[in-house]
């Protein structure tokens, strides 16, 4: 077992936070050895702390944080950066963050491109963000805070979709690993050899976006046009996991009238059991006035 060395400083995440997101970051399996706050910023009115980590086979990586910067890492081996450097580098890549232009609304966009689904708030407003990034970004620096942005909104949408129960008797995943999470949801939530291929279509757009967005971070010969494309993923993304999780909730879409097999069918009364355990709805055909009777089983709280 590795004996992890950490030095006390003020900062915004704990050390076990800088930890797991190196070692979950390293496509090498790394083990951090030290960890340590360098030093901390506030001369913008916020505070910005940069770690100093040292890995066994990855070498030493600064990993930059604060109040309302995203967490990211920098090879020191690659750059050469003191503390103070690259402090100054991760807020150049994050300074449009705060942009803005009258002449485009961001929540126009991801309202478009989601076709109006519906959105965690959280998912939204980082969506909305990247919306309005876009709009602005010149510089490579400017895009590479987008893919930043957009490997962070994939790692929410993971924490917002993911339940412990999904993994059975599997190892629950780390904390940070949304292709897991993600896959654990879609076997839960659309099961059956009939979806296999949805899924695998699911799955492939999945780790296509994640791997996309982690390219557009590291890259120095991006274009507006990638990281367009980046930001159009990652909105469409979180989009087609919302329709699946509504698709699991809604039990109504899955009906259809039994006379004229429309499914414009309309709620126009409603039971629950006297246990609370089945809901008893008469759905009414707009096309034909046909009318039925569907009971919907209801879990336990803490089976959702």
């Amino acid at each position: 077992m590795v004996k992890v060395n950490v030095e006390k400083g003020i900062a915004m995440r704990s050390y076990k936070d800088i930890i797991r997101y190196v070692e979950d970051q390293s496509e090498n399996g790394v083990k951090v050895l030290s960890v340590k706050t360098e030093q901390s910023f506030d001369d913008l009115g916020h505070v910005v702390n940069v770690w100093n980590v040292k890995t066994d086979i990855d070498g030493s990586w600064w990993v930059v944080e604060g109040e309302v910067s995203p967490m990211n890492l920098y090879p020191q081996d690659a750059y050469y950066f003191s503390a103070d450097e690259v402090y100054s580098f991760h807020i150049g890549i994050m300074e449009r963050m705060l942009a803005s232009n009258d002449n485009y609304n961001p929540e126009d966009y991801v309202r478009s491109v989601s076709l109006d689904a519906e959105i965690a708030p959280i998912l939204f407003r980082k969506l909305k963000n990247i919306a309005l990034l876009i709009d602005t970004a010149i510089e490579i620096e400017d895009f590479q805070a987008i893919g930043v942005q957009c490997r962070e909104i994939l790692i929410e949408l993971g924490n917002n979709i993911y339940l412990p129960k999904m993994a059975g008797q599997e190892d629950q995943p780390k904390e940070s690993d949304f292709k897991r999470k993600a896959e654990l949801f879609i076997q839960y939530h659309i099961p059956g050899k009939e979806n296999k291929d949805y899924r695998n279509i699911i799955k492939r757009m999945t780790e296509g976006t994640w791997d996309y967005a982690a390219k557009i971070v590291h890259s120095r010969n991006s274009t507006f046009y990638d990281v367009s494309t980046c930001v159009s993923l990652t909105t469409s993304i979180v989009t087609m996991y919302e329709n699946v999780r509504l698709k699991y909730l809604d039990f109504i879409s899955k009906c259809k009238c039994k006379n004229c097999q429309s499914k414009k069918l309309g709620v126009t009364n409603r039971e629950l059991s006297d246990d609370e355990k089945e809901l008893r709805l008469e759905l009414t055909c707009e096309e034909c006035g046909d009318v039925q009777i569907v009971i919907c089983k209801l879990k336990d709280e803490e089976d959702e």
